[in-house]
């Protein structure tokens, strides 16, 4: 049963949102990572990691939480799919800095730029949606935005591959592929965390 408005809004609903907080510092982290010299990128993939650690440890929270407590904003089932979605999302934004870093000479596309805007516009839509599970109009809403952004990062996602056609050396279009395919995985993750929104407006409609 979904928490109504005028109700306290429970604390799975808090941690889902912080979540999705977490993963949304990473993408603005990983933009940071393109624009910075190479004698800062370690730091920079400290705060990463540290990122991801914190959603991990925000995710057993939430497992912790909803095995305690008798009454749940949404089926436990739903929740933990939310939950392990976002860390998902996390993983492979990690992944792509981790791809990032490990070719300090490789010169990415603006297409790069354009995915991770693209992602970042998700995770801002999921931060409000996590935040007010209770609001079908909202998810109705979050639902349709990621599914057209989701759209635009698929056809981002062939540019970006279709711009290393002409590329001398066959590994410099792998290395460039290896990271937009996972940026894309993240922006798919998301699409996921749409989707179970979806069956909720399903639900409870």
């Amino acid at each position: 049963m979904i928490v109504r408005r005028g109700q306290r809004k429970p604390e799975a609903t808090d941690l889902l949102a912080s979540i999705a907080r977490e993963v949304r510092s990473g993408v603005q982290l990983i933009s940071q990572l393109l624009g910075s010299p190479s004698d800062e990128r370690s730091a920079l993939r400290e705060q990463l990691l540290g990122l991801e650690g914190r959603a991990v440890d925000l995710h057993f929270n939430l497992m912790t939480h909803i095995r305690s407590v008798f009454v749940t904003p949404l089926p436990r089932q739903d929740i933990y799919a939310l939950s392990q979605q976002l860390n998902r999302t996390m993983e492979h934004v990690v992944a792509a800095g981790d791809l990032i870093l490990a070719r300090p000479h490789l010169v990415l596309p603006t297409q790069s730029a354009d995915q991770l805007e693209t992602l970042s516009r998700q995770l801002d839509l999921t931060v409000a949606a996590m935040s007010r599970l209770e609001d079908l109009d909202l998810l109705e809403d979050y639902w349709i935005q990621m599914q057209r952004l989701t759209k635009q990062a698929n056809r981002t996602h062939r540019a970006w591959l279709t711009s290393t056609d002409n590329a001398f050396q066959p590994n410099i279009a792998l290395q460039q592929a290896q990271i937009a395919d996972a940026l894309l995985a993240a922006v798919q993750d998301q699409r996921a965390v749409a989707v179970t929104a979806g069956s909720i407006i399903v639900r409870e409609s």
